[in-house]
């Protein structure tokens, strides 16, 4: 995946998303595999907030126009309990969130009622909300703390939009998962595009 920037007239849309999380679940991996291609082990806490745009290019449906792109700006907030004042300017305006959990650390998982729940009272309307079982390249090396009934109950109590397995370090599901987001982003907003 190479980062590409187009030329501005060739942006039609553009959709905030908020990636969400308890401490450490791996939101600044996933950030960084996206936005920059690149992985780092001993990534820090995020302090405050982590910012960057991707474009995506779009097929918008009759329409003749070679190119045109959607512009994604990723925020991606650190979990820490200090930060939680800035959690409503965060979440304002986003169009699609990603909620993330380790899929081996199940108090990650017990974490996320808090997330929905911000996200429900300070995002401006419904906006599509994945469930992120983060580090699934783990999954062999240790026993799985968060099985799947727990994950397709949570899914469906919450009334989520989907859920994807991703490993940063292995760069699996990454893209597909923005790809997605983007998808129903443009779906919600009645507009007759998709990814390709």
């Amino acid at each position: 995946m190479t980062p590409y920037i187009p030329d501005e007239k060739k942006v039609s849309y553009s959709f905030k998303i908020v990636i969400v999380g308890a401490p450490g679940v791996g939101k600044t991996c996933l950030f960084n595999r996206y936005c920059f291609n690149s992985f780092d082990m001993n990534t820090d806490m995020t302090i405050g907030i982590n910012f960057h745009s991707t474009f995506l290019r779009v097929k918008v449906k009759d329409q003749i126009e070679n190119e045109t792109f959607v512009a994604n700006s990723i925020f991606d907030f650190g979990g820490q309990a200090r930060f939680k004042s800035l959690i409503p300017k965060f979440i304002d305006g986003a169009n699609g969130a990603l909620m993330l959990f380790d899929s081996i650390d199940f108090s990650s998982f017990q974490q996320l009622d808090f997330w929905y729940d911000k996200l429900v009272e300070n995002a401006k309307k419904s906006i599509p909300k994945f469930l992120i079982g983060s580090k699934s390249d783990l999954l062999d090396k240790s026993p799985e703390i968060v099985n799947e009934d727990l994950i397709e109950e949570y899914v469906k109590k919450k009334q989520l939009d989907g859920f994807f397995r991703t490993s940063a370090l292995k760069n699996y599901n990454v893209l597909e998962v923005f790809k997605e987001l983007t998808n129903l982003m443009l779906k919600r907003h009645k507009i007759e595009a998709f990814v390709i």
